[in-house]
C-alpha cells in the first residue's frame, strides 16, 4: 500500500490575520526534496523482486538505474544572486518591515559551492536503502558484483558513496576512499567509476548548447514568461510586502533566487519555522515561479529540439548493453551467479539534465501541447512538472526479470521482461500494453538511438555540414513525428 505525506500549512501572525506560509513543499522545480515530492516509507522485503507474466514467475535478475545527485549547497553564481539580492533588500526595505533579512546570516560560502549536503547524504542514504530492500533477494545472491559509476563532481561522487553504505549496511567513505571505511559483514568494496562521457554527454555537444540552451528563439517562451501579468504582479507583491520603492529595481531573477532561498534555507537550517523568504510569497505565487522552471528545463532538455530527444544515446545504448549482458538462458538465477559479465545492477549518479534528457529520449511525459508563457492555466495537470520529475535524489530504471522456463516444454526458452521505475514507481513504457513488457519489444522499440549512436554526428555544430543537420517531417496520415538527426532515425 502506498501512502503520502501531508504537509501542514504552518502559520504566522502577519497584520492581523494567520495566513500560511508554506502550505505544501513540493514546488520548488529543481530545488524540491526528494522527501517533499516523494514517499520515502521504506518498502517490504523483495516487493518488487518477483512479478507474474503469462501465470508464471518472473524474478528481478537486474537493476539498471540513473540516478540525480542528492540534495546540495548553491552553485558559485546561486551564491552569488542570494548575496547580492539580499543586500539590495536590506538597503531599500522599510526598516521596521521584516527584521529577520537585516539580521540574516548567510550560511553559504564559496568552500561548500555545489557540494552534498547533510539531507542529500540522507536522501541517497535512504534511496540506497530501499532499492536493496526491493530487491533484497537478487542484492544478497549477486549484490558484490553490482557497480556503480558517476560522474566527475563531488555531489554525484558523495552521492553515490551515501547510497552504497545505506544500501549496504556500510559508513564512512567506502567508495570515494577520503575517510575510513567501516565496513562489518567485511563485504568486497567495487571501484567507482567516473564516466562524463556517459552521464554528462550534453556537456561536450556543441549541437545541443547551440540549438537549445543558446538558442534565443528556442528560450524565447522563457523570456516572455517573465512579461506576464502573473510575473509581475510578484514582482510588485514583494516591493509592496517590504515597502521598496516603486524605483528601486526588482528583475525577474531576483524573484527566482527568492524563490530559491526559501528552499535553500529550509533544507539547510532545517528552521523551526519555515524562513522569512517563504513568506515573502504565497502559495500560488510559489506556482507561478515553478511553472516558469518548468518553461525553462522543458526548453532546455526536453522536446524543444529533436536533439533533446537523442543526445542522450551514449546513456540508453549503455544501459541496454548492461541489460542485454544480464541475459543468459544457460544462468541459474537463484543461485549467485559466478561470470564475470553478469552485474546485478548498474548505479549510475549524475545530474538533472541527464535525467531529464533521458527522458526524452524514452519518450516519457510528452504533454500534447508544449509548455509556453501563455498556456499555464491550461496546463495545471501537465504530465511534465519539475518538482516532482526531477526533485533531488530523482531516479530512473530499467529493472529485467528472468521468467522461469517451462520444463514440461522442450522447446521452452526463457521470457525476459523489464520494467520502468521512475522516482520508484512503476511507469508503462511506451509502446508496451503492460507494464512488465518483452525485453524484445523495449529493445526494438528505443533500436534506434542504440544501434546508431554517432554522438560526434550528432552534435558537430559545423556551420558548413548540413549532412548531420535536424529535419523534422510530419506523417500527417499517422500523425507521427519522425525526427531524422545525423544517424539517428526516432519515430515518436
Amino acid at each position: 500500500m502506498r501512502f503520502f505525506i501531508l504537509w501542514v500549512a504552518v502559520c504566522v501572525h502577519v497584520g492581523q490575520s494567520d495566513v500560511p506560509i508554506v502550505s505544501r513543499w513540493d514546488v520548488f522545480s529543481t530545488k524540491t526534496l526528494y522527501r517533499w515530492a516523494h514517499d520515502t516509507t521504506r518498502p517490504n522485503p523483495n516487493s518488487d523482486y518477483v512479478i507474474s507474466y503469462n501465470n508464471g514467475t518472473c524474478r528481478a535478475a537486474h537493476v539498471n538505474m540513473v540516478i540525480r545527485h542528492g540534495a546540495r549547497f548553491p552553485t558559485k553564481g546561486s551564491i552569488a544572486d542570494v548575496h547580492e539580492l539580499v543586500e539590495k533588500l536590506k538597503r531599500n526595505k522599510r526598516i521596521d518591515l521584516y527584521p529577520e533579512i537585516d539580521s540574516w546570516v548567510s550560511p553559504y560560502h564559496a568552500d561548500l559551492e555545489s557540494m552534498l549536503n547533510s539531507e542529500g547524504v540522507l536522501e541517497q542514504s535512504a534511496l540506497g536503502q530501499r532499492t536493496y530492500t526491493r530487491y533484497q533477494r537478487l542484492f544478497d545472491l549477486n549484490g558484490d558484483s553490482a557497480s556503480f559509476v558517476s560522474t566527475n563532481k563531488q555531489r554525484t561522487k558523495a552521492s553515490a558513496n551515501s547510497f552504497y553504505n545505506g544500501a549496504y549496511n556500510t559508513s564512512g567513505g567506502c567508495l570515494v576512499r577520503e575517510t575510513e571505511c567501516v565496513n562489518p559483514l567485511k563485504k568486497p568494496l567495487p571501484s567507482l567509476i567516473i564516466d562524463d562521457h556517459r552521464l554528462r554527454y550534453y556537456d561536450s555537444c556543441e549541437s545541443f548548447e547551440s540549438e537549445t540552451l543558446n538558442n534565443k528563439t528556442n528560450m524565447a517562451e522563457f523570456s516572455n514568461y517573465e512579461t506576464t501579468a502573473d510575473f509581475i504582479n510578484i514582482i510588485q507583491s514583494i516591493k509592496s510586502n517590504l515597502g521598496i520603492n516603486e524605483s528601486v529595481g526588482l528583475n525577474a531573477d531576483d524573484v527566482y533566487t527568492l524563490y530559491d532561498l526559501c528552499a535553500y534555507d529550509q533544507y539547510t537550517l532545517n528552521p523551526n519555522m519555515p524562513p522569512v523568504w517563504c513568506r515573502l510569497l504565497s502559495d500560488a505565487q510559489r506556482e507561478v515561479l515553478e511553472y516558469g522552471q518548468d518553461i525553462e528545463t522543458w526548453y532546455e532538455n526536453m522536446y524543444s529540439q529533436p536533439i533533446n530527444s537523442v543526445v542522450a544515446c551514449p546513456l540508453v545504448r549503455s544501459m541496454f548493453e548492461h541489460l542485454e549482458a544480464s541475459m543468459n538462458d544457460l544462468w541459474n538465477y537463484y543461485q549467485t551467479i559466478r561470470d564475470d559479465r553478469y552485474k546485478a545492477a548498474v548505479f549510475q549518479f549524475a545530474h538533472s539534465e541527464t535525467v531529464a534528457t533521458l527522458m526524452a529520449a524514452l519518450g516519457l511525459y510528452k504533454d500534447t501541447r508544449p509548455l509556453l508563457a501563455t498556456n499555464r492555466a491550461a496546463m495545471t495537470n501537465r504530465l511534465f512538472k519539475t518538482s516532482t520529475l526531477l526533485p533531488y535524489s530523482s531516479n530512473l530504471a530499467f529493472v529485467l526479470y528472468a521468467c522461469d522456463v517451462n520444463r514440461n516444454d522442450v522447446n521452452s526458452t526463457r521470457v525476459f521482461l523489464l520494467q520502468l521505475f521512475v522516482n520508484e514507481r512503476v511507469v508503462r513504457i511506451p509502446g508496451c500494453s503492460t507494464d512488465a513488457c518483452p525485453f524484445e519489444v523495449v529493445r526494438q522499440r528505443y533500436a534506434g538511438l542504440i544501434n546508431n549512436c554517432n554522438i560526434k554526428d550528432i552534435c558537430d555544430d559545423d556551420e558548413n555540414d548540413t549532412s548531420g543537420a535536424s529535419t523534422i517531417f510530419i506523417n500527417l496520415t499517422g500523425g507521427a513525428f519522425v525526427f531524422f538527426l545525423g544517424s539517428i532515425i526516432i519515430i515518436l
